[in-house]
């Protein structure tokens, strides 16, 4: 009997006899029973022993394989950290320092960055403290949330690099930043090649510049002579053969000298030298005096000029008078050269929110094809060869036009329609400026001068506004003896009659400018080194301008806009050093 059951018999049914009769056959079952249930739980214990083995075993196998792929891993990850051209750094903030917890890559060790130096150390541990100091704040401001782009170089200054910091943010908070840099030298080098290029172009490009600058006023002076010659030489008796030959002179001189202007401006242009005089000018008596100017050619092909104004324009407006005419006379001659009949309208106004100007030149004359108008604004270039043949040009005008209207804050644009016309927009910015004539007449009373003093004085100057200011300012401060010239040619002419004490020459004027001027002047009979005194004026009078001026006889500069008090020192003091 199984032992279970015997106990369990003994323990319910004591005394109880079972080994006969019906307990007998059943106490043999339910042994039977126990003895089956001892089997199977046998054979259970012996199943689970086998594969608790075999898990085990698997189980190790795994671990085993794993540990062999973590190490795999680490080592290729370190390898690879290891070898990677760049630089991988991490560090933490521990207590308020920066510490290093990973260093890698071959630019770490070019710069000298070991994971022995680096790794859990400190800037200050592997770095010199001027390089500490610098990367300390890149540090504290990449650690304070921001990714950060910073350049780098070693310690010979000879290894540069580019590295981007990059915060890991942990609930919010930031817990590690991820510095990965890459070598940028040959960046630099090549930077630096480029610089040194572009430098040496700029420097290329300002001695053609400079060359092309002298040798236009070297032939700009011998030819102003020329066509004053040929004025002159007009004004004696000649047959009509002799007129006809002084005329073609004349014109050839004329044609000469606009190409020697141009070359001259694009020149001055382009080696950074234009220099813009900016004085209260009034912009549409300028345009009314370059189509009056242009009117006699107009009406040689009966082509209507007309001048209109669309809104309300200021009655002064700052802005550079002589460029402004330039850009004027241009425009509508190149409109009235390629018109042969119909009109050439000037059309002007004025954005009072942001202080623009605006002229358009429209025309009705031969137009432009769409594709070929890029071109009017390449130096020497024009729609195509048979323009320069038919109409004349250097291909330069839209060129210093649009340079012009950029340099005053604007622009041009055109549209054109092949065989109906074209119409020419430029623009520049002219804030509204106060009448410089009535400021003069409301002046105080004018300073005091010696009484004694009554010099002859000659203004030069293109500008008629500017004209009247100078003649009041001197008028009212007592200096009666005074004569006026609208060009450098008319300057010359009256300084050979008369004998000037003081001649305030402005400095910007078309053709012939005040420098030139002065040097024809410096150059007649009579004239000395400071009689006449010659006081150049210009609103923007770089260094090599005063020093030509000086060159050419010019004993003194003042900026416009100049004031009655200056006028009067200046007039005072003449014959005196600055």
């Amino acid at each position: 009997m199984h032992p279970l059951l015997a106990r369990q018999i003994k323990k319910k049914l004591p005394g109880k006899d079972i080994s006969s009769g019906p307990w007998a056959d059943f106490v043999a079952a339910v042994d039977a029973a126990y003895q089956q249930a001892d089997q199977e739980r046998e054979f259970v214990e012996r199943t689970l022993d086998v594969v608790s083995g075999e898990l085990t075993q698997a189980n190790e196998q795994i671990r085993r394989d794993a540990d062999n792929r973590l190490r795999d891993l680490s080592r290729y990850y370190e390898q690879t950290l290891e070898l990677q051209q760049g630089m991988i750094v991490c560090f933490r903030k521990e207590a308020g320092v920066f510490v290093h917890t990973l260093c890698r890559g071959v630019l770490a060790t070019r710069l000298g960055w070991t994971a022995e130096k680096v790794e859990h150390h400190q800037l200050g541990d592997f770095l010199p403290p001027e390089r500490v100091a610098e990367l300390s704040k890149v540090y504290e401001q990449a650690w304070s949330g921001e990714a950060v782009t910073w350049e780098g170089v070693g310690a010979n200054e000879d290894l540069w690099y580019l590295a981007q910091l990059q915060p890991r943010f942990q609930d919010g908070a930031v817990t590690e930043v991820i510095l990965s840099a890459v070598e940028s030298s040959e960046l630099k080098r090549s930077e630096a090649a480029l610089r040194l290029a572009k430098e040496k172009a700029e420097s290329a490009d300002r001695a053609k510049s400079d060359f092309l600058a002298v040798m236009s006023h070297e032939i700009r002076t011998p030819m102003n002579s020329v066509i004053g010659f040929t004025s002159l030489l007009r004004e004696t008796p000649l047959n009509s053969d002799q007129e006809r030959y002084v005329h073609m002179i004349e014109n050839s001189g004329e044609g000469l000298l606009d190409i020697i202007n141009d070359v001259l401006d694009i020149s001055k242009i382009e080696a950074g030298r234009l220099e813009l005089s900016m004085e209260p000018v009034d912009a549409v008596l300028v345009a009314n005096d370059v189509v009056e100017m242009m009117r006699a050619r107009a009406d040689t092909k009966a082509v209507q000029l007309s001048v209109t104004t669309l809104t309300r324009i200021p009655h002064f407006v700052h802005c550079d008078r002589a460029r402004l005419r330039q850009v004027l006379v241009n425009l509508v001659g190149n409109a009235v050269k390629f018109t042969s009949q119909g009109s050439v309208r000037v059309e002007l106004s004025y954005a009072h929110e942001g202080h623009v100007f605006t002229g358009r030149v429209v025309d009705t004359g031969i137009g432009i094809p769409e594709d070929s108008i890029e071109r009017l604004f390449k130096p020497f270039s024009q729609v195509d060869s048979s323009t320069t043949r038919n109409y004349g040009g250097t291909g330069l005008g839209l060129v210093i036009c649009r340079r012009l209207c950029e340099a005053l804050g604007g622009g041009i644009t055109v549209t054109s329609t092949p065989g109906e016309g074209s119409s020419f927009e430029f623009s520049m910015r002219a804030e509204e400026a106060a009448d410089p004539i009535a400021a003069i007449q409301q002046t105080a009373a004018a300073p005091a001068r010696d009484a004694a003093d009554d010099p002859l004085i000659l203004v030069v100057d293109d500008n008629p506004t500017n004209r009247r200011v100078a003649g009041l300012m001197l008028e009212t401060s007592g200096y009666r003896r005074l004569d006026f010239a609208v060009t450098g040619e008319e300057a010359v002419e009256k300084a050979k009659t008369q004998s000037y004490d003081l001649i305030f020459m402005d400095i910007e004027m078309p053709g012939m400018d005040g420098v030139e001027t002065t040097g024809m002047i410096r150059a007649l009979p009579r004239v000395t080194a400071t009689k006449p005194w010659i006081v150049g004026l210009s609103a923007n009078v770089m260094k090599e301008t005063r020093e030509r001026g000086a060159h050419a006889g010019m004993n003194r500069f003042l900026s416009k806009p100049v004031k009655r008090d200056t006028v009067v020192e200046a007039v005072a003091s003449r014959g005196n050093s600055d």
